[in-house]
């Protein structure tokens, strides 16, 4: 088993996870500012990938307690995941048969 080999299954595994994670962490920073329609989930969506003024506008409009203290999402967690699994899907590309 080749070196790319075993390192492919865990870096898509962190991709995965790190996915799942920013879907979660975007979720409960945004839901409330949905729920309550100060934006559209369209609108909330962009957030996911990137930061704009309409996403530190949602924040700042929502004054709901997070629980467990969770601070404002950051998309770098998105682009972490995205990175790792396009690593580990070239890797599988790239293996011998």
């Amino acid at each position: 088993m080749s070196a790319l080999s075993r390192l492919s299954i865990p870096l898509l595994t962190l991709g995965v996870i790190a996915f799942v994670a920013s879907a979660a962490w975007w979720w409960i920073t945004y839901s409330d500012v949905i729920r309550y329609n100060y934006i559209g989930a369209g609108e909330a969506s962009v957030c996911l990938i990137g930061d704009s003024e309409i996403c530190r506008l949602a924040r700042a409009l929502c004054r709901g307690a997070h629980p467990v203290g969770v601070i404002a999402y950051r998309a770098t967690t998105f682009w972490i995941g995205a990175a790792s699994v396009s690593a580990s899907l070239l890797m599988f590309g790239l293996r011998s048969p």
